[in-house]
């Protein structure tokens, strides 16, 4: 099992950032994504606890299920179904203010279930955590208004 961490300080109230973080519809204009889909929808919130949403990129296919949403500070997922195929992944975004903004730090584990898992994991640790710095960006670009 590998870890990815990423941290970015977004200049965005706690609030708008969370919010624009967990509708994963915003997905779908970060650069690689090709479709974002809301499975089912949470038990609260659209977005929240049992939420599952479908997330497919050239190099991934992603079925992940919210297991922990308290706004405006936390969101946990795992993923149910995957291509290539993971064991045991799972992720959780915290966020706290700033004196610049919301700095969210985004973690992960996984590991890639094939026959060469330590060599696949190796090579996928760089796209998963460009994925994660590409959808920072694209939050961060869009909360500012640019």
């Amino acid at each position: 099992m590998r870890g990815v961490e990423v941290e970015r300080t977004i200049p965005a109230p706690i609030t708008d950032v969370f919010d624009w973080l967990t509708d994963v519809t915003n997905f779908q204009r970060v650069p690689w994504v090709r479709r974002v889909t809301l499975v089912r929808p949470g038990d609260t919130n659209g977005n929240g606890v049992g939420a599952v949403r479908l997330i497919v990129t050239p190099l991934m296919r992603l079925t992940e299920e919210i297991v922990e949403y308290s706004p405006p500070t936390r969101v946990r997922y795992r993923v149910l179904s995957s291509v290539p195929r993971l064991r045991a992944q799972d992720g959780k975004l915290e966020l706290s203010e700033h004196t610049e903004g919301t700095l969210v730090n985004w973690y992960s584990t996984f590991e890639v279930d094939n026959r060469c898992p330590k060599l696949s994991t190796c090579a996928y640790l760089p796209l998963v955590r460009g994925g994660f710095h590409l959808v920072l960006r694209t939050a961060a670009k869009e909360l500012r208004g640019e």
